[in-house]
């Protein structure tokens, strides 16, 4: 084996798997940046003010109400979407997409918890979370990948 065919040999192995590991390492690298500021945007609000509850007013006087929400589209990136294909094959959890999900719900929720702050309102109740998929037709095929999670509540600001 020369070194032209190692060359080649080399060539062909970097563009072939050359993707895959970038989207691995900055895929992991950016998803943990993320998931670092959103923790540290949770840490600094004091008192959570969203709740599921539908009624937690009790008999304290009401001055506003309105509705309060905010949305996320999360994607996975190349490497966790080769994962979740393998993963699919034998069944089971497929753990690179929980990763995303996760991040996704949880910054739907805090960016909830933001906006209904600085709308002034006190607490949010009744909230729920919506997740629909976003999907390309491509050629006629329907290529999907793409989550849009929608969280919502009733801003409540007391008098």
């Amino acid at each position: 084996m020369g070194a032209g065919d190692i060359f080649w040999l080399t060539l062909f192995f970097t563009l072939a798997l050359g993707p895959w590991l970038f989207s691995w390492l900055v895929g992991n690298w950016h998803q943990n940046k993320i998931k670092g500021d959103l923790l540290q945007r949770e840490k600094s609000i004091e008192r959570d003010p969203v709740t599921t509850l539908r009624n937690v007013v009790g008999d304290r006087p009401i001055a506003s109400t309105g509705l309060v929400f905010a949305n996320v589209v999360g994607a996975p990136s190349w490497w966790q979407l080769w994962l979740a294909k393998w993963k699919s094959v034998f069944g089971g959890n497929i753990k690179s997409l929980d990763k995303m999900l996760d991040w996704s719900r949880s910054e739907a929720i805090q960016r909830l918890r933001e906006m209904a702050l600085a709308q002034g309102f006190d607490e949010i109740i009744n909230m729920r979370i919506e997740t629909s998929q976003i999907s390309v037709n491509n050629g006629g095929k329907q290529k999907g990948g793409s989550l849009e999670i929608v969280a919502y509540g009733t801003g409540v600001k007391y008098a």
